[in-house]
């Protein structure tokens, strides 16, 4: 059957990943500081309100919306009118009544009522780890779980942001996030040369439901306003 997707837009990756990511799933976008999470999350949003005409929902609750907002039009990318950038201080207002100080209740209403109000194609939690440190999470398997579940039946395609330790290097911090996810997207760097040493980012593909996708981590560039990845027939190539 032929699984609708959502074109990441990256140069060359839509390919390997049998053209895109499977509509209305859910997929973790992982990495270490430094790695370009939020910018690829907030491209693929960008990049497909620009081409495709689908409305996005980005909740930033680590930067406030200026600050994301001057990082991203250094990248080339401006507001748009099919993006809604929401901070943590919105979300508290238009919820907190209602939901008190669970964040993670906080978030799931504000999606519901956003979703009320407008029919909206991508979401993106930036961060998870930022939303676990506004809020005590005494069972995280069962409220988790929860989160996904309703995430997943508002038939939004998400992305949700996770901040890797270099010191442990797993997909997210509960453990759980990667069984709930339906896809991990990892991003990576490594440090080449000895003396002008520099860091070249990577991008793999770990886990997709639905897809027959590639194993292999590809280099990821990020200029004139676009993400792009070489795979071997490029690094032939060139």
């Amino acid at each position: 059957m032929d699984v609708p997707r959502i074109r990441t837009y990256v140069e060359g990756l839509d390919r390997h990943i049998e053209g895109g990511i499977p509509k209305g799933s859910i997929t973790l976008i992982c990495g270490t500081a430094g790695t370009m999470k939020s910018s690829l999350a907030y491209s693929i949003l960008y990049n497909n309100a620009v081409n495709e005409d689908l409305k996005s929902v980005y909740i930033t609750l680590e930067q406030e919306i200026e600050s994301l907002m001057q990082q991203m039009r250094r990248l080339g990318m401006s507001d748009h009118r099919n993006i809604l950038l929401v901070d943590f201080r919105k979300v508290q207002a238009a919820m907190e009544k209602k939901y008190g100080d669970n964040w993670i209740r906080l978030i799931r209403g504000y999606i519901e009522e956003a979703k009320k109000g407008q029919e909206y194609d991508l979401l993106v939690i930036d961060s998870l780890n930022a939303l676990y440190s506004l809020t005590t999470i005494r069972d995280p398997r069962r409220e988790l779980y929860y989160l996904f579940k309703d995430l997943k039946t508002t038939g939004i395609t998400c992305f949700l942001i996770s901040e890797m330790s270099p010191e442990r290097p797993v997909y997210s911090q509960y453990g759980v996030e990667d069984f709930l996810a339906d896809g991990i997207i990892h991003l990576d760097f490594q440090k080449r040369g000895d003396v002008l040493s520099a860091l070249e980012r990577y991008i793999g593909i770990v886990k997709m439901r639905s897809t027959n996708h590639d194993t292999q981590y590809f280099p990821i560039l990020y200029s004139n306003g676009r993400f792009r990845v070489f795979g071997r027939e490029e690094l032939e190539l060139e």
